[in-house]
């Protein structure tokens, strides 16, 4: 009687399995921690049906659909609303209209403590453009970073991971690790 009960479960299809990763920037939509498990909303591991499908990560998984008294619990509408949220902001970033002033922040306050780059700003970023050559580095942070193509992004953190390369200890690998999550970018994935 209870395998009655039971769904099979059925595979959810590579295609999907892809736009979901796409939809999330790979990321899981309670915590944004990177990489994810899929979901069933519904409970019903035989229903791929996209809107019953959330990324979530593997600790908020295991919190999904656990009732605790004392807790915000996971329940199947909050799982939603936060998945929805997060898909329009991985849209909206992906589309460019989300610059990240909390990032351009960050690697304002990562400049200003590091002070003088191996390789200073000017330099650097007027190979990209000759402008950027007569800007303080605020103003090319400024410039720059107004990007959310994540390729970009990753690009010019890395060229900035290069430029104080002789003054990454482990203290200021950790405040970059920092930069580099503001704008929606893994550390771990730069050259």
């Amino acid at each position: 009687m209870i395998d009655d009960l039971m769904s099979v479960r059925v595979p959810v299809p590579e295609r999907l399995r892809t736009e979901i990763m796409a939809k999330s920037n790979n990321r899981c939509c309670i915590c944004q921690t990177p990489f994810f498990q899929i979901h069933h909303i519904d409970g019903d591991p035989s229903n791929n049906d996209p809107d019953n499908l959330a990324p979530l990560c593997p600790n908020c998984h295991d919190q999904a659909g656990l009732y605790r008294a004392l807790s915000t619990n996971l329940t199947p509408s909050r799982i939603k609303a936060l998945r929805d949220r997060w898909y329009t902001y991985c849209e909206a970033r992906q589309q460019g209209s989300n610059v990240s002033g909390n990032g351009i922040l960050k690697m304002k306050n990562f400049q200003r403590e590091m002070g003088l780059a191996d390789i200073s700003w000017k330099r650097t970023f007027a190979t990209v453009n000759p402008a950027f050559g007569e800007m303080s580095p605020n103003e090319i942070i400024d410039q720059v970073f107004a990007t959310t193509n994540p390729d970009d992004l990753s690009t010019y953190l890395e060229t900035v991971k290069g430029m104080y390369k002789s003054k990454m200890t482990e203290a200021n690998v950790k405040k970059f690790r920092q930069v580099c999550a503001a704008f929606g970018i893994d550390y771990d994935t730069l050259a």
